[in-house]
This record gives C-alpha cells, sequence and structure tokens, in this order.
C-alpha cells in the first residue's frame, strides 16, 4: 500500500532505495524512497489504521517509539554498522542524516483503510524530527 499507492500519489516517479537489514525487518526502516527531486522519503508502513507504531530498546535500555528521533537515530546506527560490510548502507544512512540536516527528508507512517478486505484508502503522518521524545 504505501508503495503502490502513497508513493504513487505523493512522490510519483521516486525510486526505491535497497536496504541491507534482516530479513525479518528488524533494525531498518520498512522503505526508503528518493525522490525526482531529492528529497527522501522514509516509511514506516503498517497494514491497518489499527495497527500500532512499534518501538525498540535504545544501547542504553531506554524504549522508544517509531517515528522518535531515536528512534530515527539508533536505526540509522545500525544501518552504519552493517555499512561496515555493505557499503551502499553505509551511503545511504549518511544520505539519510544529510538530507535530514538539509529539510530534505520526510518520515511518514502510511496505515491502511480497514473497511474492507480490499484496498479502501490509506492513512499517512508525518513525524517530527526536530525534537527528542517525551521521557
Amino acid at each position: 500500500m504505501a508503495e503502490h499507492h502513497y508513493i504513487a500519489e505523493n512522490h510519483p516517479g521516486s525510486v526505491k532505495q535497497t536496504l541491507h537489514g534482516p530479513k525479518n525487518g528488524n533494525d531498518q526502516f520498512d522503505q526508503v524512497w528518493l525522490t525526482p527531486g531529492g528529497r527522501y522519503v522514509v516509511i514506516e508502513a503498517k497494514s491497518s489504521i489499527k495497527t500500532r507504531l512499534g518501538g525498540r530498546n535504545l544501547p542504553t535500555g531506554r524504549r522508544v517509539s517509531q517515528g522518535s528521533q531515536e528512534y530515527f537515530f539508533d536505526i540509522i546506527r545500525e544501518m552504519k554498522d552493517r555499512g561496515k560490510t555493505i557499503k551502499s548502507e553505509d551511503d545511504l544512512a549518511e544520505a539519510l542524516k544529510t538530507a535530514l540536516k538539509h529539510g530534505k527528508l520526510d518520515y511518514v507512517v502510511v496505515k491502511g483503510d480497514t473497511n474492507a478486505p480490499a484496498y479502501n484508502g490509506h492513512h499517512y503522518q508525518r513525524f517530527d524530527l526536530s525534537k527528542r521524545s517525551l521521557p
């Protein structure tokens, strides 16, 4: 849904970036796209509007939610770690950090509408990475 509807409708012509995280989807964003205008779109995809955001434990032991500044930078840290052996993962992590710094990054959650078994629309929300999570 995020790929075939949100990206197609809001960022046509964008190119999906290859992610090298584990097959189970942990320690990575769900999708990363580069728009024709040079913006990056990072997506956390959820099948339903009822699906809650995930979370992760930081190395400090603190638990943070998807969409938070801390979550974003912890995934970047994981990408940089994989980048020690996979150069393209390191390059993408650096590109995302640079895009954020220059205001050229959108971090969104895309959720499917659950009113029907077939596609019935989607909802999305942009995350604000300018501030840290609440304690």
